[in-house]
């Protein structure tokens, strides 16, 4: 199943080249396809996973590198099913630049193979600019960092490592108090303090 999605990216990236549908869709024109989309783009995954074995929408975060058509931001939320049979694009993988006839607005957008035009040529990169006009080259746009969670290994030690630097602190604060009331406790003076002068 794997080398089936990973063909399915190949040719999603490629649109143009020929290409079997893996769900049943109504064939859009190049025409109609850019009509259809809201957003023609070039993106790169930045983080989020699916599975061949999900139905439900994987949601990505995107960067945007060249606008063709929609909305001009530079990082964009971006979900497909990971499923082809469910018309999804398949499991993307983090790292992969792809061209996306997408539906949505505001930063957020979707898409499934029912968006791709099926007499696209193989380079349509070529064809969008000769149609559409020279994209919008986004790449000088700086990119927000990733904060990628931690995992529950790491969180638990520094718990763990937070109570054991807590507990050596009280530790030591225990150590200080106790010698700080010996010393006050013992008399003070010299030798023979404490005892009465008779006259």
């Amino acid at each position: 199943m794997l080398p089936v999605l990973v063909a399915a990216v190949l040719m999603f990236s490629l649109v143009g080249a020929p290409y079997a549908r893996a769900c049943d869709c109504k064939v859009l024109s190049f025409e109609e396809a850019v009509e259809q989309a809201d957003l023609i783009a070039e993106i790169t995954i930045r983080s989020g996973e699916g599975t061949d074995q999900s139905t439900e929408p994987v949601v990505y975060r995107a960067a945007v590198e060249r606008v063709w058509k929609g909305e001009e931001t530079r990082e964009i939320q971006f979900s497909t099913s990971a499923h082809v049979a469910s018309c999804g694009l398949g499991a993307i993988p983090i790292g992969e630049t792809l061209l996306v006839w997408a539906s949505g607005s505001d930063g957020s957008y979707s898409s499934t193979w029912c968006a791709l035009p099926s007499d696209a040529e193989d380079d349509v990169r070529a064809q969008l600019t000769r149609e559409i006009g020279e994209p919008a080259d986004l790449t000088d746009i700086p990119l927000e960092p990733i904060e990628e969670p931690m995992s529950p290994v790491v969180t638990v030690g520094l718990v763990l490592g937070g109570l054991a630097a807590l507990g050596i602190g009280l530790t030591v604060l225990a150590a200080i108090v106790v010698v700080t009331v010996v010393l006050l406790r013992r008399p003070r003076g010299g030798p023979g303090a404490g005892h009465g002068h008779g006259q």
